[in-house]
């Protein structure tokens, strides 16, 4: 395993927990802004990392580096980045997204929000369903499925970016 990648692929780490604890800390986990975007742009932040990791790399051997030796260093980073951010991802849910999902899924917001889908599909859902479907919510809460539901989309992002930062960072001896 490369060094650099690896080292690579620990900073992109540290740069989305940072990024995840601001989003947590500043109370906009539950913002438009902390609950759909932040997990896509936590997973684009990698895409820089791979770049640098392949041109580092590439600069270690004399400025030639293959395309598959270029998307071994990506995917480096690219693992290790998972393995970091899916322990961080587990931890934070355990510490603090739980108690803050419960409490959503108690509070007014969502049960307007049922209200809302009732009115729309009235014949679907029941006003008297709804502390069942609030006991479901809170019952499928899993830090499992916290943790591997944000690795999609870095997996989704880190491997197009590998392919595209090897592809563009190649330099062979043809």
């Amino acid at each position: 395993m490369n060094k650099k990648a690896l080292f690579l692929g620990i900073a992109y780490s540290l740069c989305y927990i940072i990024f995840k604890l601001a989003v947590l800390l500043g109370d906009y986990t539950l913002s438009n802004f902390g609950y759909y975007y932040s997990t896509v742009i936590g997973a684009v932040i990698i895409i820089p990392f791979l770049f640098i990791a392949i041109y580092l790399v590439r600069k270690d051997y004399g400025g030639l580096i293959a395309g598959k030796e270029a998307l071994r260093i990506g995917l480096t980073v690219l693992a290790v980045g998972m393995i970091v951010t899916s322990v961080y991802n587990y931890v934070e849910f355990n510490w603090k997204l739980k108690d803050i999902s419960m409490a959503y899924f108690n509070g007014p917001e969502y049960l307007d929000n049922l209200q809302k889908e009732q009115i729309k599909n009235p014949d679907k859902l029941k006003v008297e369903h709804f502390p069942v479907i609030i006991k479901e919510k809170i019952e499928g809460l899993s830090a499992f499925k916290a943790a591997t539901g944000k690795l999609v989309p870095l997996l989704f992002f880190g491997l197009g970016g590998a392919f595209f930062a090897s592809i563009f960072l190649k330099r062979s001896m043809r």
